[in-house]
């Protein structure tokens, strides 16, 4: 098997709940101003999480190649050792398997310095949008009368079991946070893939990318 695909680079991320306190408009029932967000969709598909985690992307692209060198080496020298295990001495045979297990482990230990510090720069990223989505959402749910906003969690871990569409504000809080002056521009569209779902971009590598 691949050594690579034995690796996973995830990242942990806890779901978080937001509530904002506003008053009600006179005549409306407050459950009209109670909303749900999916605060880690509205992180990771701001024009500033994107950006940053290109940036990622890039600067870990050249360790990223050197893995797929490497394994790919591990599984030519794996495959040589296998066809030619009938022609070859005793000894050649304990010298590539010797080379073999060598290249293996500086494979996994390579790979492992790359997940422990690709995790680490991108949870900065993320934590770092983060706390400045969780200050625009104090201001975004006052200025719009919310009561209360609270986390919808995703698909596979919800919070809320159902809620009406119209009620949930993850897109229109990315829309709204990205229209900020001096925000990053979007260059690809942002738009989460529903309700309480986090679909990563496809231009960046799940190495790179924290998940709920």
């Amino acid at each position: 098997m691949n050594q690579l695909s034995k690796i996973a680079f995830v990242l942990s991320g806890a779901v978080l709940a937001y509530a904002s306190h506003a008053q009600a408009p006179a005549g409306k029932p407050a459950t009209q101003n109670i909303v749900t967000v999916s605060f880690n969709d509205v992180v990771l598909h701001t024009a500033e999480a994107q950006k940053a985690l290109s940036t990622l992307q890039t600067q870990f692209a050249p360790r990223q190649a050197q893995l797929q060198a490497l394994n790919d080496e591990v599984e030519a020298l794996r495959k040589k050792i296998e066809n030619t295990s009938d022609k070859v001495s005793d000894a050649e045979k304990a010298t590539s398997a010797e080379t073999l297990d060598r290249k293996e482990k500086q494979l996994q230990r390579q790979a492992d310095d790359f997940r422990q510090d690709s995790q680490a720069e991108s949870q900065q990223v993320f934590e770092r949008v983060a706390q400045k989505v969780f200050a625009f959402l104090q201001t975004y749910a006052q200025e719009h009368g919310y009561s209360a906003v609270i986390e919808r969690g995703s698909d596979a871990s919800p919070v809320v079991w159902y809620v009406a569409n119209d009620m949930d504000i993850t897109e229109q809080l990315i829309k709204a946070y990205d229209a900020q002056p001096g925000a990053a521009t979007p260059q690809t569209p942002t738009r989460p893939s529903g309700p309480g779902t986090t679909k990563i971009p496809q231009s960046l590598p799940d190495s790179l990318v924290p998940h709920p």
